[in-house]
């Protein structure tokens, strides 16, 4: 009886041990690659997605539904609408959605945590949180602007899961829809100092075929998060809109009906701040034509701003704009020597510009 009663506590006390030891097995965290840091986008079709099908073919068109189609028509995006009349939802300062916020020209930090990635974007600083805890998406919840995000580890890739979006946000600059059953799936992975993800969407009731594109970020050691007010952006512009009568017209039809571009003829030069915070060398030449160049020197390329429909008011505010719906707002000093503005991108980004005379 004794000899029993002792092979079975042995036995009790093996299968003890190696349920402990399987216990610390299951729970050993996935491999995760390191994401952390601050991303900037490449310049590569920055504002703008590249759509191809299924097999990767590139898409000219869009394969709207016709509930989407619908919904396309209605859209007003800045380019080909000026701000003051565009609904895109980024002008009212809401929420871009994804993917939609990685078109913004600002960067994004990545902190990774157990159990979580969180993305910290400059732009009107959304938070993110892509959970890794093994979750599912909630049950019956409300649609969220940003959308409910889960995600899991295939080696060095983060894939991550993404459903519950509303449908007041748009896919793109473009103004393209998508409905509450938006379903989008990212793979994200690290090549050395380079992020690349990989967007797959699929929504139905919007597009009779899913949709891919991608996305590149450089790794910016050194940046951080910087101040980002949605308001400041836009109001000088949608000021400037007033009083050039911008409404219902074309931003590159926008002109003033009186002045002239006489005071300020001649060779500038100075410094431009990029919405990334960068501030780099500019000059600007306006002719008495009405028509100037403003040059940005890039070390990854020059920037050219090519204005036409230039005009300087009897109180000193400069006006101008481009073909492309660029558009160009500043203040003469009354000195004369001095401009300060903002350059306004068809997407509507903003770049701080100081000029003075050489």
């Amino acid at each position: 009886m004794k000899v029993q009663t002792i092979v079975s506590l042995g036995c009790l006390t093996l299968s003890s041990v190696l349920l402990a030891q399987t216990r610390a097995t299951s729970h050993k965290p996935a491999h995760t690659a390191d994401f952390s840091g601050v991303w900037y986008p490449s310049s590569v079709h920055t504002f703008d997605f590249v759509w191809a099908d299924p097999l990767g073919q590139p898409l000219n068109t869009l394969p709207l539904t016709p509930w989407a189609e619908e919904k396309f028509k209605a859209n007003r995006p800045i380019g080909p609408y000026t701000a003051i009349n565009s609904n895109d939802p980024n002008v009212s300062c809401f929420p871009p959605g994804v993917p939609m916020i990685y078109t913004h020209a600002f960067p994004m930090e990545i902190i990774q945590i157990p159990g979580r990635v969180i993305m910290f974007f400059e732009y009107e600083h959304y938070v993110r949180q892509i959970f890794t805890d093994g979750r599912d998406h909630p049950k019956d919840a409300n649609p969220t602007w940003m959308g409910d995000s889960i995600g899991r580890w295939e080696g060095d890739t983060l894939v991550v899961d993404s459903t519950g979006f509303n449908d007041k946000t748009w896919l793109d600059v473009h103004g393209h829809p998508h409905s509450e059953a938006l379903h989008m799936v990212e793979r994200i992975r690290r090549d050395n100092n380079a992020l690349m993800i990989d967007i797959t969407l699929d929504d139905p009731k919007a597009y009779t075929t899913p949709l891919k594109t991608q996305r590149k970020l450089i790794l910016k050691p050194g940046w951080n998060i910087m101040e980002f007010v949605c308001e400041d952006n836009m109001v000088n512009f949608l000021d400037y809109e007033k009083k050039v009568g911008g409404q219902e017209k074309n931003a590159a039809d926008v002109t003033v009906q009186s002045g002239t571009s006489q005071p300020i003829i001649g060779d500038w030069s100075g410094a431009i701040t990029l919405a990334d915070a960068r501030s780099l060398p500019a000059a600007a030449s306006f002719s008495s034509t009405s028509t100037a160049t403003i040059t940005v020197a890039d070390p990854s390329g020059t920037i050219k701003y090519q204005l036409q429909n230039l005009t300087v008011s009897a109180s000193g505010t400069i006006t101008g704009s481009a073909t492309d719906g660029t558009n160009f707002i500043g203040e003469l000093s009354k000195d004369g020597k001095q401009i300060t503005g903002d350059i306004v991108l068809s997407s509507g980004t903003g770049h701080k510009i100081s000029l003075s005379r050489p």
